[in-house]
């Protein structure tokens, strides 16, 4: 990294000091919509306030930085809700996840589609097979949320009574709740996208024009099937967006905006989930 890189990030910060907090107002945002998600997919095992369930979420990020596609989720939240079966913790986070991960695929294939048959990246790359994939596994994913009652009572039936009682959590997932689940994806989503926006808009001197936000959930969804531990996957993050934005934007741009956005989503409440497990830790000691 050439010298004066964390200065620029300073002085781009200090004169951007309003947008800078309407970013981190967004990364609250992100953060609390999962936490929200988590704490209504497990309310019939344990009810949690709001910040319990944030610092939770900022615990399971401890770990899941550190794992490759985010498995260290279910271990750092199950640790700190020992009083709740590990199980019932890993069909909560999973069924969240479900939501989201639904949400990068779809509107990441909606996004790429319009790149390829819309714009000049049409020329630039051929993702054909790579898509199909993409599709293949959002569907799958649509069909098991639409059908995973069913699915629940089919693998219940096969599994010791002990193991298949904890199954019955996914009983409380109705329509209503799901769809509110839902909602809440896509609202974390939009902040997570409107994030990285506004960080290339800071450090590029506003030279994106409005419609690049939709290229935005391109960038995600190449992200996505790269499954590298968050805390080393700032490199696939520049590469795709250099890939992307690479035209309008100049490589010292990318990597400024996309380490920030790194910075602010996994490393900051990384750092405060790992405060939070080492004080949960010795307070039960």
């Amino acid at each position: 990294m050439e010298t004066g890189f964390f200065d620029r990030i300073t002085d781009v910060i200090t004169g951007n000091v309003f947008v800078f907090l309407l970013i981190i107002l967004l990364a609250l945002i992100n953060w609390n919509g999962e936490a929200y998600k988590f704490s209504s997919l497990i309310k019939s095992e344990v009810v949690l306030s709001r910040v319990r369930s944030f610092l939770i979420i900022l615990g399971g990020m401890a770990i899941s930085n550190f794992t490759p596609a985010r498995t260290g989720e279910y271990i750092g939240r199950g640790l700190l809700l020992k009083n709740v079966h590990p199980l019932k913790v890993v069909i909560a986070t999973v069924a969240g996840n479900i939501a989201q991960v639904s949400m990068t695929y779809g509107l990441g294939l909606i996004s790429v589609v319009g790149l390829l048959f819309f714009t000049e990246f049409r020329g630039d790359f051929d993702i054909t097979q790579q898509l199909f994939y993409v599709a293949v596994v959002l569907i799958i994913l649509i069909l098991i949320a639409s059908n995973i009652k069913r699915i629940v009572g089919f693998v219940k039936q096969r599994l010791p009574a002990s193991i298949s009682e904890k199954l019955d959590l996914v009983k409380q997932y109705n329509r209503k709740l799901y769809k509110k689940i839902v909602w809440v994806a896509f609202i974390r989503y939009l902040a997570f996208s409107t994030q990285f926006y506004l960080l290339m808009q800071m450090f590029s001197d506003a030279s994106l024009e409005l419609w690049h936000l939709l290229v935005i959930p391109s960038a995600y969804l190449l992200q996505s099937v790269v499954p590298v531990p968050a805390i080393s996957d700032v490199g696939v993050r520049v590469a795709v967006t250099q890939l992307l934005f690479g035209s309008v934007l100049g490589e010292e741009i990318i990597l400024q905006s996309v380490t920030l956005l790194w910075f602010l989503n996994f490393i900051v409440p990384g750092l405060i989930g790992t405060v939070y497990l080492i004080y949960t830790n010795f307070k039960q000691r």
